[in-house]
C-alpha cells in the first residue's frame, strides 16, 4: 500500500474523533465475546467490563471475540491497579496456541518501573517497543486507539502516537515466529494476565480493502 493512502486514511479516522464505528462490547453483558480457557474471570458492571484476574496459572486464558477481523480501527479505555499486567490480541488466527505469537499483542500494564519501552504500554509485546511513556497513573482510565490497514499497524496511546509500523519489517527475536506470519485476518482479544483489569467503551470500525491499495 502506498504511503500517501495509508496516511490519508489514518487522517481520515482521526477526524472523526476517538469514540469510532459501532459498539464491540455492549456495555451490559458478554454478548460477542468468548473466554478462552474458561475461568470465569470476566464480569459486567455499570458498563464496565472487568478481570478479576483468577485463572489457573498453568492456563493460557483470555477474551475472544465471537468472529474474526480484518483491517479495523479500535478504540477502548482501559485501567490497571499497581503492578498489573494485562494486553489487548489482534489478529489471532485460532484461540488455541499462544496468542501473543500467533497474532500482536499491545501492551497494558503498570510501567512505572520498566527500565526501557520494550515493554511499556502501547509496546507490541516482543516485537515493536514504544516511543515513549504515555500511561497514566494505576488507577486512571487511558485511551488507545488501534489501526490495522493490512500489514501496517499505528498504536496511539492517550492521544500519542507510540509506534506506526509495518509488521513484514519487524526482526523476530530469537526463535519466536516473525510478525510478517500474523495473518490478515483473526480474533480479537483482551489478555488475563493473571492480575485485574478493567475496560470501557470498546468500539471498532471495520475498514474497506479500498484503504489497503
Amino acid at each position: 500500500m502506498r504511503c500517501g493512502r495509508w496516511m490519508l486514511a489514518v487522517l481520515m479516522l482521526s477526524a472523526c474523533g476517538c469514540r469510532t464505528g459501532g459498539a464491540l462490547f455492549n456495555g451490559r453483558d458478554l454478548s460477542g465475546w468468548r473466554e478462552v480457557e474458561p475461568q470465569q474471570a470476566w464480569s459486567v458492571r455499570d458498563g464496565i467490563l472487568a478481570c478479576s484476574g483468577q485463572k489457573d496459572p498453568k492456563a493460557y486464558t483470555w477474551l475472544s471475540t465471537d468472529r474474526k477481523y480484518g483491517d479495523f480501527e479500535l478504540t477502548c479505555e482501559w485501567r490497571v491497579s499497581a503492578d498489573a499486567n494485562a494486553g489487548i490480541f489482534l489478529r489471532v488466527p485460532e484461540r488455541s496456541g499462544r496468542a501473543s505469537m500467533t497474532g500482536l499483542e499491545i501492551q497494558i500494564r503498570d510501567d512505572r518501573e520498566d527500565k526501557d519501552l520494550t515493554d511499556v504500554c502501547g509496546a507490541v509485546f516482543r516485537r515493536i517497543p514504544a516511543s515513549g511513556r504515555y500511561a497514566r497513573a494505576p488507577g486512571e482510565w487511558n485511551d488507545y486507539k488501534l489501526t490495522m490497514i493490512g500489514k501496517r499497524l499505528r498504536i496511539e496511546l492517550n492521544g500519542r502516537l507510540v509506534s506506526d509500523t509495518n509488521i513484514d519489517a519487524v526482526k523476530p527475536l530469537g526463535k519466536d515466529p516473525p510478525a510478517s506470519a500474523v495473518p490478515n485476518e483473526g480474533y480479537i482479544g483482551l489478555q488475563n494476565h493473571g492480575t485485574p483489569v478493567e475496560f470501557r467503551n470498546i468500539r471498532i470500525r471495520e475498514l474497506s480493502a479500498a484503504d489497503r491499495e
